[in-house]
């Protein structure tokens, strides 16, 4: 299943997360949880599909983080090492699926 998700699954949240470094309004960062959060859960399910439990766990992990229902807040500094971190899981994963198919 993974591999047949289109690479903007990946990339657009990996791309947002690094945006977010920026100071920008409080908009973005809504939309950010959005994006991010949505290609999370859809990730997490085609991962399950595919058996990859470490991976699946991972983005399910970066889904309740993200989630715009119930919002999880930190301090502005450690949300920058959460975005990089995120944008790096983001790009990993794009990278080891694309390797192995």
């Amino acid at each position: 299943m993974i591999a047949k998700t289109p690479s903007y699954f990946w990339i657009v949240p990996a791309i947002c997360l690094l945006i977010a470094l920026l100071p920008l309004p409080y908009g973005y960062y809504m939309l950010l949880r959005l994006v991010v959060c949505g290609a999370a859960a859809w990730l997490a399910y085609a991962c399950s599909k595919d058996g990859s439990k470490g991976w699946m766990g991972v983005f399910i992990l970066t889904g309740i983080i993200f989630n715009p229902i119930i919002p999880v807040t930190f301090a502005r500094g450690i949300w920058a090492a959460i975005d990089i971190v995120g944008a790096g899981v983001f790009y990993l994963h794009l990278r080891q699926s694309r390797m192995a198919h």
